[in-house]
């Protein structure tokens, strides 16, 4: 199994779906349609199942996320399903813990098995003693980037309608929380506004602060097609020579955490140059004039200073994402998990305000989430500051809306905004969280 390049293989399912071989060919006794537990991309899979066995891993090709492309763990994968370190049955302590004391995990002596009705009993009389002995400060929950929207939703709807806590998160708070601040303070939605694989009707597009070839191998397989067959031009700004930059048309080498010198002087490369789209700012945003103010000492001299990025490297990089019809933003976590990572979000989404590329076909901002669910649990509400929707829980209107929905007394669900991930942690002491709920979760 090879690659047409000298390249490493992230796409290495591909040979066996495009070149079926016959000792591969049996024929299953069903086929389940499911979706990829890796990345962010959220592929289709379809499992071929014999004599209740998983033996082929293939995609539909119709399917609009992936189009039947998988990467290597998504075709292949699959043999922790039928690992015997897995957890099949509920297990519960055999010896209660005493405080401050650690045994391993994983270390079976320690555990007893037990059915689902006791386990299910044992679980909601603790939570419920502790809810009555310490009060709702004392519950905590993690939900799970890696489960559905309904679960999600559900574990969320618990602790706030039941344990009227809303010490309720998961794992953005670890990843993309500086892209969802940045997303919801200027378009209200910490959604991408587009679909990755759009990127083929682009005509220019950037990628910062991510390694789509390894991270989100399909995203990236769409991204090398944009450019080698439909003629988009590619942008990279990254302090790695990534393996895009070799389908790039530039590479802005920026020294790492100078992303806001560098975004900022792009932003004044295209005011100073008449490249805004003046009818989509004067339509669609507010503040221009005060924002312009703010970029004055962002030259593109200023920035390579700072970042070591060549002038005319920021002022080509400006002109082209201005001057293309259809312009897309990419950013992964080298942007929001920088200290300033809300702040680096910003200048991305501004360079788009600046344009008009956002809120039409092949435009857009786009943060590439870390896990296949990210996004819908934090549109489920998994957060300790929003209920579903991204609505603020110390809104007075939106708690009596949700009052309302789940059937709580007027004034029963919690106006504080909750704890967040390593809040909650920091906050497991007397007196402070006395119970931790963790569904699917490896902080």
């Amino acid at each position: 199994m090879s690659t047409p390049q000298p390249r490493p293989l992230p796409n290495g399912g591909q040979p066996v779906q495009r070149e079926p071989q016959g000792n591969l060919i049996v024929t299953a006794d069903r086929t389940v349609s499911t979706t990829c537990p890796y990345c962010g991309v959220g592929c289709n899979l379809q499992l071929h199942i014999k004599d209740e066995l998983i033996y082929k891993v293939t995609s539909d090709f119709e399917h609009p996320v992936n189009q039947g492309n998988l990467c290597v763990k998504g075709r292949f994968g699959y043999d922790f399903i039928y690992s015997n370190k897995r957890v099949t049955t509920p297990l519960i302590r055999k010896q209660t813990q005493a405080a401050g004391a650690r045994t391993q995990a994983f270390d079976r002596s320690e555990w007893r098995e037990a059915s689902w009705e006791e386990a299910l009993e044992y679980t909601t009389d603790r939570l419920v003693e502790i809810y009555k002995r310490d009060g709702e400060h004392a519950m905590a929950v993690y939900c799970c980037a890696k489960a559905t929207n309904e679960d999600n939703y559900l574990l969320q709807k618990i602790y706030r309608a039941l344990f009227r806590t809303n010490n309720v998160d998961h794992c953005t708070r670890l990843c993309h929380a500086g892209s969802v601040t940045a997303l919801l303070k200027s378009i209200n939605s910490a959604a991408m506004s587009n679909t990755a694989a759009e990127v083929i009707d682009s005509d220019c597009f950037i990628i910062t602060g991510s390694n789509p070839s390894e991270n989100h191998p399909i995203i990236g397989l769409q991204m090398k097609a944009a450019v080698e067959k439909y003629g988009s031009k590619l942008i990279v700004i990254d302090p790695r020579k990534i393996e895009m930059c070799d389908f790039a048309a530039l590479w802005l080498p920026l020294k790492p955490g100078t992303n806001v010198p560098v975004f900022n002087a792009m932003a004044h490369v295209i005011v100073n140059e008449g490249l805004v789209n003046r009818e989509f700012v004067e339509a669609r945003t507010t503040g221009y004039a005060d924002y312009v103010k703010t970029l004055d000492k962002f030259t593109p001299g200023y920035a390579e200073e700072i970042s070591g990025v060549d002038r005319n490297l920021i002022i080509e990089a400006a002109r082209m994402y201005a001057r293309a019809q259809r312009g897309m933003i990419f950013w992964g976590m080298g942007i929001s998990q920088l200290s300033h990572g809300t702040a680096s979000s910003l200048g991305l989404i501004h360079l788009a305000f600046l344009t008009g590329h956002v809120g039409r076909k092949a435009t857009g901002l786009n943060p590439l989430r870390g896990q296949n669910n990210v996004q819908g649990a934090s549109d489920m509400g998994a957060m300790p500051f929003f209920y579903p929707g991204y609505q603020w829980v110390d809104d007075e209107t939106n708690a009596q809306n949700w009052e309302q929905l789940w059937n709580v007394e007027p004034g029963g669900l919690n106006r504080k905004r909750g704890l967040t991930t390593t809040e909650i942690l920091t906050h497991a002491h007397p007196g402070g969280v006395r119970a931790l709920h963790i569904m699917g979760e490896t902080q």
